[in-house]
């Protein structure tokens, strides 16, 4: 959907009708960060912000996923608005640098919202796709600032962006063959080049948690600060980028990007192997028993792969 954009110097994106809308509330810890009115046309229905906070202020956009009652989970309208304030992002020529944050102090993002219904139109895995290549595709430097859970759908988003900063309160980790849902492809594959092929497959296929520190340690963060300190080391960081050549940091994420290009390229397994993976009574059941907190039953028919 946005191949178009590979071409960032010259980025055209596509243009979406800005209507009124209610102001949002500041960020806390911000200073002058001024909301805006930002929202679009989107399949032809008109879409009003409601899963996230979206400020401007010095040069800095801030997208803040806002369902802290379900610890940030997103779902499929949480993926659509993270595309639009993206795109803003990308098409304001004063923004120098864009900050992803979660709302409250439990969690950046705990990943795919489980008690969304898969068979509904909005369950899909492309707005995930599209969030993700528009963090790659940005003209400018994207941060990640975690705080709290930063599970399956959260960590990829985390370790998508350029810069990963969290607090040493965070949590990071992979759900996917614990609770049923076929993360395959670029987004499993690209962790390998971040922290390595041995430490990325431990994350992906053994679903255990690490400590903010531990994603430091392991490269996965690039710094992680107390609690008290995440937002001051945010600023840090933005600040230091915006004092920054806007030209060599964009030629600079274009030759990262390519570097990695090749992956993207290569269709998802689960589209070639297992593209009903989650209509099969195994997704279901392991699905169910995560949003239940209880044991799998291991009766359920498991089902094959075939290559």
């Amino acid at each position: 959907m946005f191949r178009e954009m590979r071409s960032l110097m010259s980025i055209s994106l596509f243009r979406w009708r800005i209507i009124p809308q209610n102001r949002f509330p500041i960020p806390h810890g911000w200073v002058n960060i001024s909301p805006v009115p930002a929202s679009t046309v989107r399949k032809g229905d008109d879409m009003r912000f409601t899963d996230i906070l979206y400020a401007k202020a010095d040069n800095i956009a801030r997208i803040t996923i806002n369902r802290p009652e379900v610890y940030n989970a997103i779902r499929g309208k949480t993926t659509d608005e993270m595309v639009v304030a993206l795109q803003d992002a990308a098409e304001d020529e004063s923004m120098r640098v864009v900050v992803i944050a979660g709302s409250g102090p439990n969690a950046f993002c705990s990943g795919r919202d489980q008690a969304e219904d898969r068979s509904s139109p909005e369950y899909s895995g492309e707005s995930e796709a599209d969030f993700t290549d528009l963090i790659r595709q940005m003209p400018k430097p994207v941060i990640a600032m975690v705080d709290g859970f930063a599970i399956g759908s959260g960590n990829i988003l985390a370790y998508t962006c350029d810069f990963t900063v969290a607090s040493t309160r965070s949590t990071f980790g992979q759900t996917g063959p614990r609770v049923g849902s076929p993360a395959a492809g670029f987004g499993v594959g690209y962790l390998a080049t971040v922290i390595g092929q041995k430490k990325a497959r431990e994350m992906w296929m053994l679903t255990q948690r690490y400590t903010g520190q531990q994603a430091a340690d392991m490269g996965l963060a690039n710094s992680v600060v107390p609690h008290d300190q995440l937002e001051a080391e945010v600023l840090r960081y933005c600040n230091i980028i915006k004092n920054n050549s806007p030209v060599i940091l964009q030629l600079e994420k274009i030759t990262f990007n390519e570097n990695t290009e090749y992956m993207e390229k290569i269709p998802s397994p689960t589209t070639r192997y297992a593209p009903n993976y989650i209509e099969t009574d195994e997704a279901e059941e392991r699905r169910l028993a995560f949003i239940e907190r209880r044991p799998i039953n291991p009766d359920k028919n498991l089902p094959t792969i075939k290559r």
